[in-house]
This record gives C-alpha cells, sequence and structure tokens, in this order.
C-alpha cells in the first residue's frame, strides 16, 4: 500500500514537472519573441532571427521528449523492468528450489547409509 502511494506520488510530481516546463516554456518564448518583434526586429540581421528560432524549436523538442518521457514511455520502461525482474525472480526460485531437492536427496542418501552402517 505505502508503495502504491509513492508510485503516484512520483508520478504526480512528473506530471506537475512537465505542466511547469509547459508554462515557463511558453512564457520563455513569448518574451523572447516579444523581445525580437518590438526590438530587434528592425536593427538586427537574420542571424538573432535564426538563433532565436532554432533556440524556440530545439526547446521544443525537448519539451516533446519530457512529455513522452512523462506520460508515455515511463510506463512501458518501467512495465519491460518488472518483467524482466519477475523472469530473474522466477529462475532464481527454480534454481533455489532446485538445490533444495539436491540438498534433501543428499541428506537422504546420508541417512540411508548411516543407518546400514
Amino acid at each position: 500500500m505505502k508503495n502504491d502511494d509513492e508510485a503516484l506520488e512520483k508520478k504526480a510530481s512528473r506530471r506537475a514537472g512537465f505542466k511547469i516546463h509547459v508554462v515557463i516554456f511558453i512564457l520563455a518564448n513569448l518574451l523572447l519573441w516579444v523581445f525580437w518583434f518590438f526590438i530587434l526586429k528592425g536593427r538586427s540581421e537574420d542571424v538573432l532571427f535564426q538563433g532565436f528560432l532554432f533556440l524556440s524549436i530545439t526547446w521544443f523538442i525537448i519539451l516533446v521528449a519530457h512529455y513522452l518521457f512523462v506520460y508515455k514511455w515511463n510506463k512501458t520502461l518501467i512495465e519491460k523492468e518488472l518483467i524482466k525482474l519477475k523472469k530473474e525472480n522466477k529462475k532464481q526460485e527454480s534454481e533455489l528450489e532446485k538445490m533444495r531437492k539436491e540438498v534433501e536427496i543428499d541428506h537422504q542418501k546420508m541417512n540411508t547409509q548411516s543407518k546400514n552402517d
């Protein structure tokens, strides 16, 4: 129960972090383009426009990746890891059971030998 609450809290924290990222992205880009439009548009070369455009597009790509990690890929990555861990646990349990049976057989052999002596 406690692990479920912690997992939900972690998921909610990631989603809230993404929403904050979106707000910062929108505000920063709005300020950047308003600044360019009213102050730098007539005075600057196309280099600043291209730089601002590159910055906005790059940040948008990062924002999309953030969305995918928080809402889409995170669940599948966790599920894959859980499946992998469950398989490892089953394998270890079967090996442990096999070793227990071997020890039990050896113990029975030792008991029968001691009775025969």
